[in-house]
């Protein structure tokens, strides 16, 4: 039970750190903009870091007490999509806040919680793990022959998609559309993209 305790104090820490990040970057915008970019979005600065915060302790929360699943690659991804969602479903503010069930905002939080807590928690891992398992090894410490497969598979990919989807999603529903082009288009040159990236990183220490 303290462990519990502990993990759940760990996660809500962690949400109340980030909503303060989050607060201090509103802040400037608000000293820069004034009220005009809250105006737009129908809400108020007040509305906006009660949002973060609420976000915040919820995100951290659920983090808090699922911190078990930190075992598994899948659970650090599970456990950054829980994080970020909340922040997504309440960070609307104003009217928006009123209605933050909608099916609209929680179809919208969830893709958004699915591509920024995905990539955070395939980050997070790999930052706990620098060694292992041997398939990720490939892509973490790459060779030439791996970065010129990736970018084949993801130039296939991307291109299939970029040709299909349109093609087939015209009675799509746009989030649908969205999450389409963003796993098939996005993901996959994103992917080459940073392995490259990684690729050019140890050539540069190679010499």
């Amino acid at each position: 039970m303290q462990r519990v305790a502990a993990n759940l104090l760990k996660g809500i820490g962690l949400g109340i750190f980030i909503a303060t990040g989050l607060t201090a970057w509103v802040l400037i915008v608000r000293s820069v903009a004034g009220t005009a970019p809250f105006a737009r979005l129908h809400t108020s600065l007040g509305d906006v870091v009660s949002g973060y915060y609420l976000g915040g302790i919820t995100g951290g929360s659920l983090i808090g007490i699922c911190w078990p699943l930190k075992r598994w690659p899948i659970g650090y991804v599970i456990l950054a999509i829980l994080g970020v969602l909340p922040f997504y479903v309440f960070a609307p503010g104003g009217e928006s806040s009123h209605r933050f069930l909608n099916s609209q905002n929680l179809a919208t939080s969830l893709l958004g919680a699915f591509f920024v807590g995905g990539a955070v928690g395939i980050w997070a891992w790999t930052d706990d793990h620098p060694n292992g398992p041997s398939w990720l090894d490939i892509l973490r410490y790459p060779r030439s022959r791996t970065v010129a497969f990736l970018w084949v598979g993801a130039s296939l990919v991307a291109g299939t998609a970029w040709y299909l989807v349109p093609m087939w999603s015209s009675q799509w529903p746009f989030l649908l559309v969205v999450f389409a082009a963003g796993v098939l288009f996005i993901v996959p040159l994103m992917t080459a993209l940073l392995v490259t990236f990684r690729f050019k990183k140890g050539q540069a220490r190679a010499k």
